[in-house]
């Protein structure tokens, strides 16, 4: 199991719920066979990238190899639409962050305003910047 940052426990919670809600919908429109080769190929990707399970990608390649074109299109659809939700609750995880720094009158390392103070610090005036 990954251990988690506590800062970053609210975005993988955003990214389950999108994940969920998202295999809902593809069950409801796709049915329980595409809501079955997603998670299927989910699960066996999972298994490989986190334990290098060999076996796992087997089955995985096998699994792929063997889907219909529209099975096929419909899977990679899935994995798209979850990118896509991933990028989105990543951008609202950054804004949440950045706005918990502003208000507690601090900044985020490796934000502008961060190296904006850095710079006057070390005695670099805005004219020069």
């Amino acid at each position: 199991m990954i251990k988690l940052n506590t800062s970053e426990v609210p975005l993988v919670e955003d990214i389950r719920l999108l994940g969920k809600i998202l295999g809902d919908i593809i069950r409801e429109q796709e049915g329980d066979v595409v809501y079955g080769l997603v998670e299927k190929v989910r699960k066996l990707s999972v298994s490989f990238h986190r334990d290098a399970n060999q076996k796992a990608n087997h089955e995985l390649a096998k699994l792929l190899k063997g889907l219909s074109s529209d099975h096929a299109m419909k899977v990679l659809r899935a994995f798209t639409y979850f990118s896509h939700l991933a990028n989105l609750a990543e951008d609202r995880h950054y804004i949440r962050r950045r706005l918990s720094y502003e208000r507690m009158g601090s900044y985020q390392d490796g934000s502008i305003s961060m190296a904006l103070k850095k710079l006057h610090a070390a005695g670099v005036s805005n004219k020069e910047i």
